[in-house]
Formats: structure tokens, sequence, C-alpha cells
């Protein structure tokens, strides 16, 4: 049986979705500002990138996360998905499926100052480097660098001129509001 599918083309290769073209697109600007981090070297450069979600996540410890709507459409979808499914194993969860939705939040963290941050992040870095702590140590002691490479993939969103000249309006117009009331009041 024939089927439509809706597909990315780039550089001739085929993406099933626009978020797998959109990261093919973004690796070769993300691999440039690494190998600027790196200082070229390839093999450093190519592990950063392909463990860039690990990476990411050890230094994310100590920091409270909130369900984003990406997450909670994705955890819906898993939840409709149930409703599919015919076991009566699953009949509680199927049956509560929208308080399920409704009150799910992400475990709670302690909050860490940033010394235990940065301890955290390298003994999460040194199991990922599957022992090495000069890595670890490098990965610590250049996070900000790594972490803005990992962003040069992502289009920048400029802008324009007339919002922002109407926000400068905006904002001008409510000062003035705002002296007025309290020449007013006085």
């Amino acid at each position: 049986m024939s089927q439509v599918q809706k597909a990315y083309v780039v550089d001739g290769k085929i993406f099933a979705s626009k978020k797998e073209a959109d990261e093919y697109l973004a690796r070769p600007r993300i691999v440039e500002a690494m190998n600027a981090v790196t200082e070229n070297n390839e093999e450093l450069t190519q592990w950063l990138v392909d463990n860039q979600e690990d990476v990411e996540a050890s230094f994310d410890h100590g920091t409270i996360r909130r369900v984003k709507n990406s997450e909670r459409k994705k955890l819906e979808a898993a939840l409709e998905h149930l409703e599919t499914l015919d076991d009566p194993k699953l009949k509680f969860l199927i049956d509560n499926t929208s308080a399920i939705s409704e009150s799910f939040r992400w475990p709670k963290v302690r909050r860490m100052n940033d010394e235990e941050k940065a301890v955290a992040a390298k003994n999460s870095l040194v199991g990922l480097t599957e022992g090495d702590d000069e890595l670890a140590d490098w990965i610590v002691e250049h996070r900000d660098r790594v972490l803005a490479a990992y962003t040069e993939g992502k289009p920048k969103r400029e802008v324009s001129e007339k919002a922002q000249a109407a926000l400068a309006e905006w904002r001008a117009k409510k000062a003035a509001e705002k002296a007025a009331e309290e020449a007013k009041a006085s």
C-alpha cells in the first residue's frame, strides 16, 4: 500500500522531521564553534558534539525544572496512546490520564550553590567520560564556552526595528502616564 509522507530534503538527504533537518544544518556551525573552544582538537570536538545532551544535562544539577509545554504535549500523547491499548493492567492509568497530565511535575531538587553545582557537574562528567578526571575538569573549566558553542547552531531571531520602536514608544507612554498619576497624587 502506498502512503504519502511529508519529508524535509537538505543537501539531497531526506529527513522525517523539521527538527532532524535543523539539527543536520546546525551541526557544522556547532562543530566550527566547538573547534574554537577545543583549539581544533577534532576528537574532543566530535565527542562534545556527539554527547551534547549529556554534557548540557550534567550542568543542570541543582536546577529546578519546570514542565515545558512541549513536554506536557509529549506526556499527553503518550497517555492518549495508553488509551488505545487494551490491557487490563493499564486500566488505572487510562482512567486517570487527565489527572496524571495535570499533576505531573519533575521531582523536587535541592537547591545548590555554584560550588556544589560545579562538583555535581564534574562527578556527572567523570562518569560520562569513563573516569577521565582531566577531561571533566577541562569541560567544567570551559563550561560557558562549551555551552555557547552548542547554541551556535540555533538561528538567532532578530527583533525588527519597527517592533523595537513600538516598544520604546509604549514604554515612554507608560512612563508619562505614571508620572501624571504621581503628579495628581501630590
